[in-house]
């Protein structure tokens, strides 16, 4: 009896020991933590896209900073916070260039996520790329519905897609007095996926919501020379437009517009009229165009007064802030909340948990549906006495829509 004691004690004594030095073994062998939780980015800061692309980037740079300022993102894997590292290369406006340096961000500075560059046309390339890469991929600027078509699992954007963006044009239309009401529409339909996806809404809804397109136009991407739409938009009688032109053929076509003459109530261009650098380069002209109102210096969510007064201190000179900005630091939030969530940075944990993500941003509320897209309000801005001001939806506008006189008016 006494020896079965001792041989339970002994055994007790054993397992002990043994639990004690596997636990200190699996101590040594764990992985460390990495120095920091590394992101990487691919955006054109250079080329035809350029200046959507450095608005991307600032409301990145301020979003990390912010995080880092404030110890990191804590990870449960490692019990402690960890500073965002940013590696963002430049795709110079070339979609085979996004391609092969989010290759290189994957496979050679091993990245846990991709953020998203600027402009549909882009991105719509990184997004294919990151599900090839089965690393997870969040990003703004991007409203091109086919990538949510396609069964992909990495692919999160907290942005409004081209069913929104038609869908509130025609809610802006609606909100004008009858008397004074745009009804003969023209569109412009640029010829990649975004533009076309618009143009199937615009037609589609149209009848629908009361409106007669008058005239239904295309144009390629490298079209500088807008003269002859132009005159079949005033010819038509086409007294509001709606088109989603690159930045620079927005500057060119109001140029144009101006030149002949053609002067609708209302011209409604998302994209090139939405970014910081518009205003200069277009000075008076650029008034009265509606742009992309995703996001606004003037919305009153949390912590976006702090994005403002860090933008402005580095960009003292710039009359409004591009929607951008405010929509790259809301895609930061989401992903660090997500890393945070997860505790880990494991890329396919954290795929299956980005998509779970409901959470207050400086651009308002978001969740995601399951295909990675997001349940998000739309609205719009107009550029107003030199300033783009928030018009719509009515409960953050700060202004109200102007309809535009003849140019000789202004």
């Amino acid at each position: 009896m006494e020896k079965k004691k001792w041989l339970k004690k002994g055994l007790l004594v054993t397992g002990v020991l043994v639990f004690m030095m596997l636990t200190a073994v699996s101590h040594v062998l764990a992985a460390p933590a990495p120095p920091t939780i590394k992101l990487g980015a691919v955006i054109a800061l250079t080329g035809a896209m350029a200046a959507g692309g450095k608005d991307v980037r600032a409301g990145y740079e301020i979003a990390v900073k912010h995080i880092n300022d404030a110890g990191g993102v804590f990870v449960k894997e490692y019990n402690k916070k960890l500073p965002i590292e940013l590696i963002i290369l430049d795709d110079e406006s070339d979609s085979v260039k996004t391609t092969t340096r989010l290759d290189k961000l994957y496979s050679v500075d091993n990245v846990v996520a991709f953020l998203g560059g600027f402009s549909s046309d882009l991105n719509v390339v990184g997004m294919a790329t990151a599900e090839k890469n089965k690393v997870p991929w969040i990003g703004v600027t991007v409203a091109a519905e086919a990538p949510f078509k396609k069964g992909f699992k990495y692919i999160f954007v907290p942005f409004s897609l081209a069913h929104d963006q038609v869908t509130t044009f025609y809610d802006l239309l609606d909100s004008i007095p009858q008397d004074q009401r745009p009804r003969k529409l023209g569109h412009m339909e640029l010829q990649v996926d975004w533009g076309k996806e618009c143009g199937e809404y615009i037609r589609e809804m149209a009848k629908k919501r009361g409106y007669t397109i008058v005239a239904d136009l295309k144009y390629a991407p490298p079209t500088r020379d807008f003269s002859s739409l132009i005159m079949d938009l005033r010819s038509a009688g086409a007294d509001a437009v709606f088109s989603v032109p690159t930045p620079p053929q927005s500057i060119v076509i109001v140029k144009q517009m101006k030149e002949l003459n053609y002067a609708p109530k209302m011209t409604l261009f998302i994209r090139g009229p939405d970014l910081s650098t518009y205003g200069d380069a277009m000075g008076k002209d650029a008034n009265y165009i509606v742009s992309d109102g995703n996001w606004d210096e003037t919305m009153r969510y949390p912590g976006n007064d702090r994005v403002v007064k860090d933008y402005r201190a580095k960009n003292p000179d710039v009359t409004s802030i591009g929607i951008p900005v405010g929509c790259a630091y809301g895609a930061m939030q989401i992903l660090s909340k997500a890393i945070e969530t997860a505790g880990t940075l494991d890329r396919e944990k954290l795929r299956s948990t980005i998509g779970k993500v409901e959470m207050m941003t400086v651009r308002g509320p978001i969740k995601f549906r399951e295909n990675g897209s997001a349940i998000i309000k739309y609205g719009f801005r107009q550029w107003q006495d030199g300033k783009n001001i928030q018009i719509w939806p009515k409960e953050v506008a700060v202004g109200e829509l102007r309809l535009a006189p003849p140019w000789d008016k202004r």
